[in-house]
């Protein structure tokens, strides 16, 4: 326990730091809590190494990121952004995941590795793009919601396509399993629905269920027990969207999003949303952001630079003109498709995971593990400044 700690600390007084310096730097802070972990991790200093403790609180810190970003948000905006998401998901997907499987097969890799390299540059860190959007104050505009919506889409697509290529692996001799991967989407689409069924209900009981709620809410004696219910219920969301085969972060934000502020009273709302605010980015997410960095490790790509140069230029202009493009399609002016393009050109924690499924599985081997990993913390690192750039202009430019 001693050494977690320590770890602990180290990674958040080092993400404290260089998080304040990117912020006196004009830059999100996420970009100096990233290099804190190439600091303090084992490509620099080599004072924290990743290990289980360690992913455990990172995936609380995605847990409550994940909450609270559904929480400043409501679901009608989620629909407005519908149509429009979707165009921009689909192409901001398929772009990169196309032109990364085309490109790793002409580099030699056979088609199941270079499938699973494809896909691991066609994702999206929901997370992270949450994290700028809030820093930019942009969570809740149409430009937000739509990122934040694409990239819902993005990872629902990710996960159907792992499924298939991991099932691709699994039996390279046999025919795909039409069924199962028919199935799965069935289930995916009748959680989604589920949630707007919800979402719905509660719409129509606007008028008395608070009436009925918030007096309850404000009888209960424990201390933060409105803390503890909220918790409680995006915890069991989470683990629903597990079940029907969805990232546990899609479950969390769908909880977050369903939570109205009429629902539990101004009040409670007002509290339990400082407290999710300020233990996330007080805590978790600076050691979350750190955690990318730590993953990286310079000398594992030492002897794939030709490839890792490759794959990083494909993931970047893939994934940025794809978002260009469908932003550019779903109606948005040419200064905003640029930032949504440079809004979707990340991939982080979400990246790590699926990267880590296709080593267990033994779809790419440790260097490859290393190339996937670096190409997600460059972009992850470019994202929030070319984001940061484009707005400014935009904001400069005479309308």
């Amino acid at each position: 326990m001693s050494e977690f700690f320590i770890s602990v600390i180290i990674m958040l007084v080092a993400a404290r730091v260089l998080g304040e310096v990117a912020q006196r730097m004009k830059q999100p802070a996420l970009v100096g809590e990233l290099f804190a972990g190439v600091l303090i991790g084992p490509s620099l200093l080599g004072l924290v190494h990743v290990d289980t403790s360690l992913k455990v609180i990172t995936d609380l810190g995605v847990f409550f990121l994940m909450f609270l970003t559904g929480l400043e948000m409501h679901p009608n905006e989620i629909k407005k952004a519908g149509k429009k998401a979707l165009l921009l998901s689909t192409v901001a997907f398929f772009v990169p995941f196309l032109a990364g499987t085309g490109m790793s097969h002409l580099l030699g890799l056979d088609l199941i590795m270079s499938l699973f390299i494809g896909l691991t540059l066609a994702i999206t860190a929901v997370p992270v793009s949450a994290v700028v959007l809030m820093e930019f104050n942009l969570l809740k505009s149409k430009l937000g919601s739509t990122v934040m919506t694409a990239g819902v889409i993005n990872d629902i697509l990710s996960l159907v396509v792992l499924a298939i290529i991991l099932q691709m692996a699994a039996n390279p001799d046999q025919e795909l399993d039409y069924g199962n991967i028919g199935f799965s989407v069935v289930k995916i689409a009748a959680f989604v629905g589920g949630i707007f069924l919800l979402d719905f209900i509660l719409g129509k009981t606007k008028h008395f269920l608070p009436r009925a709620m918030t007096p309850w809410f404000e009888k209960l004696k424990t201390r933060e027990a409105s803390f503890g219910i909220l918790l409680v219920s995006a915890i069991g969301l989470s683990l629903i969207a597990e079940q029907v085969g969805l990232h546990f972060v899609i479950g969390t934000f769908f909880a977050g999003l369903v939570i109205y502020r009429e629902l539990i009273g101004k009040e409670n709302f007002e509290r339990v949303s400082g407290i999710f605010s300020a233990i996330t980015f007080g805590f978790l997410a600076p050691i979350f952001f750190a955690f990318i960095g730590i993953e990286l490790n310079i000398y594992s790509i030492a002897d794939h630079l030709p490839l890792f140069a490759i794959l990083l230029g494909v993931a970047i202009g893939g994934k940025v003109g794809g978002g260009f493009i469908g932003a550019k399609l779903a109606g948005f002016s040419k200064s905003e498709s640029k930032t949504i393009g440079y809004l979707m050109n990340n991939r982080g924690m979400v990246e790590l995971v699926i990267a880590t499924i296709g080593l267990e599985a033994g779809l790419i081997d440790v260097g490859m593990f290393s190339v996937i990993v670096a190409v997600g913390f460059i972009t992850t690192i470019m994202s929030p400044i070319m984001a940061r750039s484009s707005l400014r202009r935009s904001q400069e430019t005479p309308s």
